[in-house]
């Protein structure tokens, strides 16, 4: 009885440890209110269309927070994104790791883009699970467009990659990937670089929609946070369409950075053998 005790004890003692660690580390980087949601729920999201926006999650602490939320108007932008979506993630590691510890391993497979092809997500029009990317790979250059092997072995400071990509709602376009490390943080930005097209309609114009994704890894979890605006042509036939694309696409690439965690965590899990 007593053993049982000890033992029960001791699994409450170090599951507090460990959430009041996750808090603490997560409270580094995000307001106190969004730690806890975040905690009890695993994710938060938001989505505006039509609609003055703010982003209600930004990590003012993190040291690429900005460059994560200043992606549009560096650009030069002068004009108001039409189309918002805004979600932070948390995943617990199977493993945990000194924080950052794992960064290098993230940073190379994020960087293989072949490997989105397939990527799935919830249509909830179709009600059943999609393809996002039926294809995905990097290329040498905008003008040639020739397939490469993904340029994982890089420098990821600063570099740029250029895939093609095939996915369900705009077809086969070109799309920019440029990336930005500091220690535990991964920052990936994305953008069009060709015209979208919806039913032979050009709906976004190049570098018309942006994607940042900030990943940090806290050593018990991943922290992955998404922020998509998009300059859209307002078409009313096709506007609730669109809107649930963007939605899908951010919910796609979150399934996509699970596989490159679970890659991880299966490695890690070896070690320990």
């Amino acid at each position: 009885m007593k053993k049982h005790i000890v033992f029960n004890l001791a699994c409450f003692v170090i599951f507090g440890c460990f959430s009041a660690y996750a808090q603490t580390s997560l409270n580094s980087i995000l307001s106190d209110d969004v730690a806890e949601e975040l905690l009890k729920n695993g994710k938060i999201e938001y989505s505006s269309y039509m609609k003055e926006y703010t982003p209600k999650l930004f990590l003012n602490n993190a040291q690429l927070g900005e460059k994560t939320a200043s992606y549009w108007e560096e650009s030069g932008k002068t004009q108001t994104p039409v189309f918002y979506f805004e979600g932070i993630y948390l995943t617990k590691k199977a493993v945990a790791t000194e924080k950052g510890k794992d960064m290098e391993e993230i940073t190379r497979n994020v960087r293989a883009l072949s490997t989105l092809a397939g990527v799935e997500y919830y249509s909830n029009t179709r009600k059943k699970m999609r393809i996002l990317y039926e294809e995905s790979y990097a290329v040498n250059n905008p003008e040639e467009r020739k397939r490469i092997d993904d340029p994982v072995d890089e420098d990821p400071e600063g570099q740029v990659i250029y895939s093609l990509q095939k996915d369900s709602t705009f077809g086969k376009f070109l799309y920019k990937y440029t990336y930005f490390q500091r220690d535990n943080e991964l920052l990936i930005r994305i953008t069009n670089v060709d015209n979208l097209t919806f039913a032979g309609i050009k709906i976004i114009k190049p570098e018309n929609m942006m994607t940042s994704i900030l990943l940090y890894d806290l050593g018990d979890y991943y922290l992955t946070y998404t922020l998509i605006k998009v300059d859209v042509i307002s078409v009313s036939i096709i506007e609730n369409k669109m809107t649930k694309s963007f939605a899908a696409r951010a919910e796609a690439m979150f399934s996509w950075l699970l596989t490159v965690f679970d890659k991880i965590d299966e490695k890690n899990l070896k070690g320990l053998n």
